[in-house]
């Protein structure tokens, strides 16, 4: 809309059609007041994110790339939602299924055979006993397993949030499984507003400014910190980059070789895109990874209760 001449007022009274829930009086008056937009879309709970990157926008100007790029950001994290959900949905209630079965084996079918081998005075093969000790101590183990894992990531939640943006980086970023993402993610955004500022005419002093001076994005604030002050004890800002435990070490590279040829902006624009092109890759081939093993070990576990319920009958047939 804005590309078409309207203004930012008029879109955001446009939300009314589009989305009842949200209050565009209160909006519009907050834009009349002089509140900048992208904290006008914070009070209204926007996804934190996007608000950043049109944060960036207001000072180097480039409003509707932002909005735009902002809009494609929004949609796949909703797409990368409904995708995920998908995938798992189907095996989740297979597995709520199977942790019934093996629960019905444990306590109904073990104890049924435990009495037919007293009654007809039959002692099982020890690798039959063995098994069916595992199946009768598989669900209890598996909900141990489950109880640890939702402990230890409570306790790795409050354990992070009493460190400082930096130090919260620093342990994401060392992760295996959160490692390439929340990398990749940080780098290609900050490369991106980066270009775009550059772009604008602004100095790398000017824009670490802009980072420090805003408070909704800590881990951006205290990274502009940090860089300023390596900065002003005389270090590049390709080796100021290079200290950041959550920045990519192409884009250092990248940074460095801008810096000597004088197409920064440009070159860590292209950074950007691809980055992101590779990131969403990443995405897609483990959503497509998710599935396959969720169902692999719901048919092992399943083949492991029909071996539960018919091995024992096999043997007492052989016995009989």
């Amino acid at each position: 809309m804005l590309e078409n001449g309207f203004a930012i007022s008029e879109a955001i009274s446009f939300l009314q059609y589009a989305d009842a829930k949200q209050d565009v009086g209160s909006m519009n008056k907050q834009l009349q007041n002089g509140v900048p937009l992208h904290e006008v879309l914070l009070k209204h709970r926007f996804d934190a994110n996007a608000c950043s990157q049109i944060y960036f926008a207001e000072r180097h100007g480039e409003m509707v790339p932002a909005l735009k790029e902002a809009g494609a950001y929004l949609l796949k994290k909703h797409q990368d939602y409904h995708t995920f959900w998908k995938l798992v949905r189907y095996p989740l209630v297979l597995i709520v299924a199977l942790f019934a079965a093996a629960g019905f084996v444990r306590s109904i079918l073990l104890p049924q055979f435990e009495q037919m081998y007293l009654s007809l005075d039959y002692t099982p093969s020890r690798n039959l006993r063995l098994f069916l000790a595992v199946m009768e101590q598989a669900p209890k183990w598996m909900l141990i397993f489950v109880l640890a894992s939702l402990f230890s990531a409570s306790f790795l939640h409050f354990y992070l949030k009493r460190k400082n943006p930096l130090d919260q980086a620093a342990w994401l970023s060392h992760i295996p499984v959160s490692r390439f993402y929340y990398k990749s993610y940080y780098s290609q955004f900050l490369a991106r507003e980066w270009s775009f500022l550059l772009k604008s005419g602004f100095s790398v002093y000017e824009i670490l400014h802009m980072m420090e001076s805003q408070n909704f994005r800590p881990l951006l604030r205290d990274t502009a910190k940090f860089l300023r002050d390596k900065l002003l004890a005389g270090q590049t800002f390709s080796n100021a980059l290079s200290t950041v435990s959550y920045i990519e070490p192409q884009l250092v590279v990248l940074v460095r070789h801008g810096e000597k040829n004088g197409r920064l902006d440009q070159e860590l624009y292209y950074y950007s895109q691809i980055s992101m092109k590779k990131m969403e890759e990443k995405i897609q081939n483990l959503f497509q990874l998710i599935q396959p093993v969720v169902f692999v070990m719901i048919g092992i576990f399943l083949v492991a209760i029909y071996l539960s319920i018919m091995l024992p009958m096999f043997q007492m047939i052989d016995v009989v």
